[in-house]
């Protein structure tokens, strides 16, 4: 063991190394302030507070070069799917999982096999069903669609709706699922200044004049486009066989609490890369809201037949089942929590004199957050680099120091600190109008190794 301990050691350092070296060329380097366009699949979606795939290759590169044995990757809230498809353009093997349906559609959509051309001409028949269909009735019932969405855009995006689901391939209604989610994303009468549900004013919504089938023809060609471009940089990779990703990749919805992937003894994960929420969803970034509406016209079952359709039953329902999203019981957990993490003891400290709300609210977080440890720790193989990207949020005034709290969690496990990255987030697109996202400029690049015991 001691000698175990001693190699890495050794590889440690010559990860931190590599990490640090990008600095001693660009001080601002993690920054990344003039070098974060989202091309190829990053670009299919706008979806909430995406990491830079620039940053997450780096990291990747720089822990493969390290660890020259690493071949598969791991994101437990795999989000738009950035982590998958730099490990793609990596030749890697990927597994993720997601608790939102529509982050998981994202995904899987851009594992689907590169056939462009044939896409090309899917996307023109679609297009030209959806044009020559005369039928009035409309595809989705919810409570506020009358709010949300208004008459002809109803109209429309049911043809399209009617004309996606009529392509045979399930492969390719994945595809052109996320250009209609996009579509709804800029037809709806929400504003897209913010990722929460906000109506427009009624002024702004008389004097809009939009045409979803306008809209996702214009999506649906760029998406397709955006396809082709990344089928050329893996072909010449060498990582795609006759337009088909070799690697595996796995990703399923779950919730991350309670759920980690299944694998055998010999088949653990080598990295980890991922983002998890800075808070709970409610204060900070909303993905449910966010796909909300969108999910309201997706057939769920081409996402994943299982899928609990329950999660649509109000607007906040996803955000209530992710981190942080239930705050019941919380006292149970904090003298378990305290003794784990000092960071946390003094935050809660700190916090004493504030509302109650406040309190909970970052227990609640954390506890969740803890729970999804065991899961994650049981699917990496001992000695695994864990990469975990966060911020650190304001409640109550205070700042929240989740990079030292996961840190002392992760490190009570066993798991072995190797760097803690820090980073401005210029571009990072989040909640305009949330005033707790609003305070998170930073970010944290939290570095660790699961320990050999």
């Amino acid at each position: 063991m001691a000698n175990g301990s001693t190699l890495l050691a050794v590889t440690d350092a010559s990860l931190r190394s590599r990490l640090t070296a990008y600095r001693r060329k660009n001080v601002d380097h993690w920054s990344f302030r003039h070098n974060a366009t989202r091309r190829h699949a990053h670009a299919y979606f706008q979806y909430p507070a995406m990491m830079v795939p620039q940053m997450v290759g780096d990291l990747l590169d720089a822990t493969i070069k390290s660890n020259k044995h690493r071949a598969r990757v791991y994101d437990p809230f795999a989000g738009s799917g950035t982590a998958l498809t730099e490990a793609m353009m990596r030749g890697l093997d990927f597994d993720g999982q997601d608790i939102n349906p529509m982050a998981v559609l994202l995904c899987k959509a851009k594992v689907i096999p590169f056939f462009d051309v044939a896409l090309n001409e899917k996307q023109l028949q679609i297009v030209a069903a959806a044009k020559s269909d005369r039928k009035c009735s409309i595809e989705c019932n919810f409570v506020g669609r009358q709010k949300w969405f208004k008459p002809g855009v109803c109209l429309e995006l049911s043809r399209v709706r009617r004309a996606i689901r009529s392509e045979s391939s399930l492969w390719a209604r994945r595809f052109f699922w996320i250009a209609l989610a996009e579509t709804v994303r800029l037809t709806s009468n929400s504003r897209t200044s913010t990722f929460k549900l906000h109506i427009r004013s009624q002024s702004d919504i008389d004097s809009r004049s939009s045409s979803p089938l306008a809209v996702f023809e214009q999506v649906a060609k760029r998406n397709v486009d955006l396809l082709r471009a990344q089928k050329i940089v893996l072909e010449e990779a060498g990582h795609l066989d006759r337009g088909r990703y070799l690697g595996t990749v796995n990703v399923n919805i779950a919730n991350s609490v309670a759920t980690s992937p299944v694998v055998g003894t010999k088949q653990r994960f080598d990295i980890l890369v991922t983002s998890p929420p800075y808070g709970d969803n409610a204060s900070t970034v909303p993905y449910g809201q966010h796909s909300y509406l969108p999910l309201q016209w997706i057939d769920l079952k081409d996402i994943d037949p299982a899928i609990d359709t329950t999660c649509l039953s109000t607007t906040h329902e996803i955000d209530h089942r992710s981190l942080g999203g239930s705050r019941k019981n919380t006292k149970a957990a904090v003298v378990s929590l305290r003794d784990r993490s000092a960071a946390l003891s003094d935050t809660l400290d700190g916090l004493k004199d504030a509302p109650k709300d406040r309190t909970s609210r970052v227990v609640a977080f954390c506890r969740d957050l803890d729970k999804s440890l065991d899961p994650v720790i049981k699917a990496m193989r001992s000695d695994a680099v864990m990469i975990w990207i966060l911020g650190n949020r304001r409640v109550g005034g205070k700042v929240v120091p989740l990079d030292r709290i996961l840190s002392e969690l992760l490190i009570d496990r066993g798991a072995r600190a190797v760097t803690i990255l820090k980073r401005d987030i210029p571009s990072k697109r989040m909640a305009v109008r949330n005033n707790v996202a609003a305070t998170m400029r930073t970010e944290s690049i939290v570095v660790l190794r699961k320990g050999l015991r």
